[in-house]
């Protein structure tokens, strides 16, 4: 994808994803909006450049996932595609296969903070990505779940990651019913961060996104990599990987605590 200019949404395969970057944020939106924002094969290999593209922009400090309307963030991946893949006597994709790392991944091995601003229903795929951001805003009559038992597929992420997230009892739960949980339950089960009406959805999560980059994009980025590296680690195992940027060392943690001192705000150079 190209870098994003000042003339608005930069559209990545077709237009079906967006990519802007608004002062410090990656803002990436897939735009479908007529098949509920369902991923194509190039809707997936377009959000992957996309959160490279964010991953590698040292301007980027962190970035917001959402999709387009106001219908589903993403209802998953393209039946009509899939079926069309079929009939012609063709396989469809298999996770963790291929030329190219599954999309999850890469959410995963981007190391910046990831809000998944979810902006109506996130299912089957649209779900895993909803799982594989760090911070998740929902708004108000949305649902999550993991539905692809009704299709005869396999969740490959989602049956990963869910149990790491909540109680294995109810992940297992809402993989083998693969019903869809209303955000506000989400909440409950510390799947969501948030919950917020519609009309105060866009001002709720920029306003979250603003206390997140007035951080120093060092810490950031030291507190992804570290969370993600050390997942299922033992403690003292994790304490010693030591991985991404090195606040201690930075020129941020020394105008951090020099701006500290002079009782104003500090001015990040991210290194």
């Amino acid at each position: 994808m190209s870098d994003a200019s000042n003339d608005g949404l930069t559209p990545g395969a077709a237009g079906e994803v967006l990519y802007e970057v608004k002062g410090r944020a990656a803002w990436i939106t897939i735009n479908r909006p007529e098949r509920r924002n369902a991923m194509s094969r190039n809707t997936v290999r377009a959000l992957t450049e996309a959160f490279v593209e964010a991953g590698e922009d040292p301007e980027v400090w962190a970035i917001v996932i959402t999709g387009a309307g106001d219908k589903a963030f993403c209802a998953g991946g393209d039946m009509k595609e899939m079926n069309d893949i079929a009939q012609a006597g063709r396989q469809v994709h298999t996770p963790m296969t291929g030329m190219y790392r599954a999309l999850l991944e890469v959410m995963l091995e981007t190391y910046k903070p990831v809000i998944a601003a979810i902006n109506g229903h996130a299912l089957a795929g649209g779900c895993e990505i909803v799982l594989a951001s760090d911070i998740r805003i929902a708004v108000e009559g949305a649902t999550i779940g993991l539905t692809e038992a009704k299709r005869g597929m396999g969740a490959n992420f989602g049956s990963v990651v869910l149990p790491l997230l909540i109680p294995r009892a109810i992940a297992m739960d809402m993989l083998y019913t693969a019903r869809m949980v209303p955000v506000e339950e989400a909440k409950q089960l510390g799947l969501i961060n948030q919950v917020v009406p519609r009309e105060a959805f866009e001002t709720e999560v920029q306003a979250y996104l603003d206390t997140i980059i007035a951080n120093s994009p060092v810490s950031l980025r030291r507190y992804k990599e570290m969370a993600t590296k050390s997942w299922g680690l033992p403690v003292a195992s994790a304490l010693r990987l030591n991985v991404g940027p090195n606040p201690y060392t930075s020129e941020d943690r020394a105008e951090g605590v020099r701006a500290f001192i002079e009782k104003r705000a500090p001015e990040w150079k991210n290194r």
